[in-house]
């Protein structure tokens, strides 16, 4: 994210609710819009770069590891995101996809892959990139010359199938399509030696990712600073996004609704945390709100069989939520679940606590 980009989020919300809502898949979402905000809007966005093509905006779901390149054994792969971008623009078959298809880029720490992403790569130690197919590692490798190539063939493969699905889901007949079509692609290797173009096979020559804290301060090797922050309920109101476009610097939101930014002198981080901690940037990995996370609720949703962001905010503010992944919904669609935390769902009775993996909403 620029700070251009926040600057025309800070606008586009006031034309709204007022705030803008961090969710599951690393979007941003702006509710509470009329009809007739339309042209203003998409003249704001437009003029941001954040609606680049009328015909192809739903086949933009690219997911990518905000801190690729930015810690030890994390891969550069942040510049694979324009050049996917790119490439999906460039094929018209492609505003065939739905708006749930999802590209992910993965720099081996894994945050990516397990949003098991329709199509992707995920960074490999030899230099590589190994392919993604519906969620799922598949021993393919490619290099990063090739790698947009490469998905957006795959997609094109997959939008031409008959009757496709909206998602390419394991052991169905587009995904072993899909899959046939990756094993025999032109440019996908099974050796990541050979599509890193290493003349030997020298084995893992990156170091493993290095661990981080999910947010807060993260020192990287170039001698920069990282801030990682959450906000309550996952929502930025259009203030704190004006200010986060004052930061002449680059902005991630990743689909854990962290906020990342990058490339801080010490000084300047410091001075961050100064002005945005009071305005509502968490930066303490102990708050509640690193692992809470709510859909809208009876609020925005008629749907709903409570108000989820008040029953919620109350459980915080009287110490009963646990330091542990949960997400709080108001009915049995679960929006914005990512299915490894556990579901907080209301019903007639209250609410009911559900561990195990549901059905994709």
């Amino acid at each position: 994210m620029s700070p251009i980009a926040w600057q025309a989020l800070a606008a586009a919300a006031r034309l709204g609710d007022g705030n803008l809502h961090l969710t599951s898949r690393g979007n941003v979402q702006i509710r509470g819009l009329a009809d007739t905000d339309q042209q203003e809007l998409l003249g704001l966005l437009s003029q941001a770069g954040l609606a680049p093509s009328d015909t192809h905006d739903r086949a933009r779901n690219i997911l990518a590891s905000p801190l690729a390149g930015r810690l030890s054994g994390h891969g550069p792969i942040g510049g694979l995101v324009p050049r996917l971008e790119t490439e999906l623009l460039s094929r018209p078959a492609l505003a065939g996809l739905s708006g749930k298809f999802l590209f992910g880029l993965d720099d081996g720490a894994g945050d990516i892959a397990k949003r098991r992403p329709d199509l992707g790569a995920r960074w490999h130690r030899a230099g590589a990139l190994e392919l993604l197919v519906a969620g799922e590692a598949v021993g393919m490798y490619a290099g990063f010359d090739a790698i947009a190539v490469i998905l957006a063939d795959l997609a094109e493969h997959f939008v031409s199938i008959p009757e496709h699905d909206w998602r390419l889901a394991q052991g169905t007949d587009p995904h072993l399509s899909v899959l046939s079509s990756a094993r025999l692609h032109e440019s996908t290797t099974d050796s990541p030696s050979d599509a890193a173009g290493l003349t030997q096979s020298v084995g893992e020559v990156h170091p493993l990712p290095e661990p981080h804290p999910p947010v807060g301060w993260i020192d990287s090797p170039d001698g920069s600073v990282s801030l990682l922050a959450v906000t309550e309920l996952a929502i930025i109101d259009h203030r704190l996004a004006e200010f986060l476009g004052a930061i002449d610097t680059d902005t991630t939101v990743s689909p854990d609704r962290i906020v990342g930014i990058h490339g801080l002198s010490e000084a300047q981080a410091e001075q961050v945390v100064r002005v945005l901690a009071p305005m509502g940037l968490i930066f303490d990995a102990n708050s509640p709100w690193v692992h809470a996370t709510a859909c809208i609720g009876s609020s925005g949703c008629s749907k709903s069989h409570a108000d989820v962001h008040s029953d919620i905010r109350a459980a915080a503010n009287e110490l009963r939520l646990e330091p542990v992944g949960q997400h709080w919904v108001g009915c049995d669609r679960a929006c914005g679940w990512d299915h490894e935390s556990t579901l907080y769902q209301a019903g007639p009775d209250g609410y009911a606590t559900h561990d195990s993996p549901k059905d994709e909403k």
